[in-house]
């Protein structure tokens, strides 16, 4: 993407793409840690069949907040994307799992 920012209207363009990034930076860090906290935390859900299931809607909210920032990474041609999911430590579960829909 190239956009001049010497073009006011370019660098407001930026500015809007940066802030939309990292605002979905923001939710992606926040579903990845609600997905480490239900994996560390100890009972809380009474059967099992319901813990699997939430665990399973946080697994989809993570793998998709990952999908949607690699996305934006693509589209803003943003360099680093090999070392990103390491960066993030978003987990193996995470990254085979993004993109995919039931």
């Amino acid at each position: 993407m190239f956009i001049d920012p010497d073009n006011p209207l370019g660098a407001e363009i930026l500015q809007e793409a940066g802030a939309a990034y990292f605002a979905e930076c923001k939710k992606m860090v926040a579903a990845l840690e609600a997905l480490k906290t239900f994996d560390s935390a100890v009972g809380g859900v009474a059967r099992e069949e319901e813990r699997l299931a939430r665990r399973a809607q946080l697994l989809d909210a993570a793998a998709e907040r990952v999908y949607f920032v690699l996305i934006q990474r693509d589209a803003m041609q943003l360099s680093g994307s090999e070392t990103f999911l390491d960066d993030y430590e978003v987990p193996a579960e995470v990254r085979t799992w993004r993109g995919q829909r039931k």
